[in-house]
């Protein structure tokens, strides 16, 4: 049955464990849940949220990834919302029974009542691709699609010292291979530089698929350096700056950062990132360039 997001009022408290789970598992779920609960309306509305997403689609595409790469039940439980309402994705009542089904076997109190209402049937339902495990690489995976982008990043990342898989990776969760994309905070371009950034790595244009991908470049360079090859705390550097992860001692407590840093695990998969000789050389120099 189709349900509008308004039907979903009720909001786990954290002060009430979630049955199954320790009290520490239930406080985690009911964030997750409260989480997903602000950014409906704030797709509704079209006003901010902490996941920096701007529409259902959006939406739809980062809960698949984090369903299939984390089985988390919050992400499955979206999965089974987006199909049963059709926000993000054509209805599929099949579909959206399994997802509520997944979250429920986890322990997920809200995904055991929409299962109670939903029509569909489990047994006929064929999940999503991003539920299965994927054999390709990111690079050959998103190269389909973008094979100009590819090219150049095929091109340069290897000068630069920088995995191809890694640069695509954060190609498609910054810009989804726009270049023309530009953020409310005026970060730029395929890998979504913001105006220091440009200063700090010499681009004069960002909007220029070439001159944004050799900036995006230098900076991973210098992120994989300084943090010695952690690709977690790389990727949660580029999207909130590496003094908030000095200053935090590791991932910061953003939403949109621990969301961020998932999204770039869905498609580069290795946790450490050799750090390249050469790139170990310049790190005080490429700092010395952005004081």
């Amino acid at each position: 049955m189709n349900q509008p997001a308004e039907d979903v009022e009720s909001t786990p408290q954290a002060s009430e464990p979630v049955p199954g789970y320790s009290r520490e598992q239930s406080k985690m779920q009911n964030e997750g849940y409260k989480q997903f609960i602000k950014l409906q309306t704030s797709l509704a509305s079209g006003t901010k949220n902490a996941l920096g997403l701007s529409s259902y689609e959006q939406a739809y595409t980062d809960y698949c990834a984090l369903a299939g790469e984390a089985h988390n039940p919050d992400a499955q439980f979206a999965m089974g919302w987006f199909y049963s309402t059709g926000k993000g994705v054509e209805v599929n009542h099949d579909i959206a029974a399994r997802f509520f089904s997944l979250a429920a076997i986890q322990g997920h109190r809200d995904a055991r009542e929409w299962l109670d209402k939903e029509p569909g049937n489990v047994a006929l339902a064929k999940l999503p691709a991003c539920m299965h495990s994927q054999e390709n690489s990111a690079a050959q995976v998103l190269y389909r699609k973008r094979g100009p982008v590819y090219q150049l990043v095929k091109k340069h990342a290897p000068t630069y010292g920088v995995d191809v898989d890694l640069a695509m990776a954060v190609i498609a969760v910054e810009s989804g291979f726009n270049p023309k994309a530009t953020s409310r905070k005026q970060a730029q371009g395929l890998m979504q530089l913001l105006p220091d950034t440009q200063a700090r790595f010499h681009v004069k244009d960002a909007y220029d698929p070439e001159q944004n991908i050799k900036g995006g470049l230098s900076y991973l360079r210098w992120l994989i350096a300084y943090f010695k090859g952690d690709v977690e705390l790389v990727a949660a550097a580029y999207n909130a700056g590496e003094n908030a992860v000095q200053r935090h001692q590791g991932i910061p407590p953003y939403p949109e950062t621990r969301n961020y840093v998932k999204r770039i695990a869905f498609y580069y998969k290795k946790k450490h990132h050799e750090v390249r000789q050469k790139t170990a050389m310049r790190q005080n120099d490429v700092a010395s360039s952005a004081s």
